[in-house]
């Protein structure tokens, strides 16, 4: 199983620059192999960017 981080409501951690990096499509979020994986990059973001309050991990699934 793979997981997403959710920055905000429908936005996703996307894989290039950003502050941070951030699509609407889905399909183009980073695939994390492992819920601590995701985890970890969802503390590191609100870390820096105190701002993203509804950062939540997400399964992966092909479910809109």
């Amino acid at each position: 199983m793979s997981y997403r981080v959710e920055l905000e409501e429908g936005v996703w951690l996307a894989p290039w620059d950003g502050d941070p990096g951030r699509t609407v499509v889905k399909e183009n979020a980073v695939l994390f192999r492992t819920r601590l994986a995701a985890v970890r990059a969802a503390y590191r973001i609100k870390r820096r960017f105190d701002h993203l309050t509804r950062i939540q991990i997400k399964e992966a699934t092909d479910e809109p």
